[in-house]
């Protein structure tokens, strides 16, 4: 097992590479073409996914767990929102069941993401 400094490191690799594979899949999904000229997703996802269980079997140390804000939850129903705009444009050609997907979402993310926040 990876512990101490190493297992801190190899956690903030994860989290760097998971969140900039997310950014550059969804800048692909809104503008086709701009990212797949240059890097094949599929193989950063395989990076991802290799870190992400080495991550998974490391040893981190305990941290302390801090009480949501109402700052916390302003950036959760932002992101609700954002996830039901980009959800809408990627489906409106689907018609008024684009906005019946798009709000179902859109709630997932902002009550998922509440739950993420208040987990004990």
């Amino acid at each position: 097992m990876i512990k101490g400094n190493s297992a801190i490191i190899i956690n903030h690799l994860f989290q760097t590479l998971l969140a900039t594979c997310l950014l550059l899949l969804l800048v692909e999904q809104i503008w086709q073409g701009t990212v797949s000229v240059y890097i094949n997703l599929n193989y950063l996802l395989v990076i991802v996914v290799i870190t992400g269980i080495i991550d998974v079997f490391s040893e981190k140390p305990v941290l302390f767990k801090e009480k949501p804000t109402t700052k916390d939850y302003l950036f959760v129903f932002a992101l609700g929102i954002i996830g039901f705009a980009i959800i809408k444009y990627k489906t409106h050609q689907l018609g008024n069941l684009s906005w019946i997907i798009s709000l179902v979402a859109g709630i997932l993310i902002i009550l998922l993401s509440i739950m993420v926040l208040n987990d004990e």
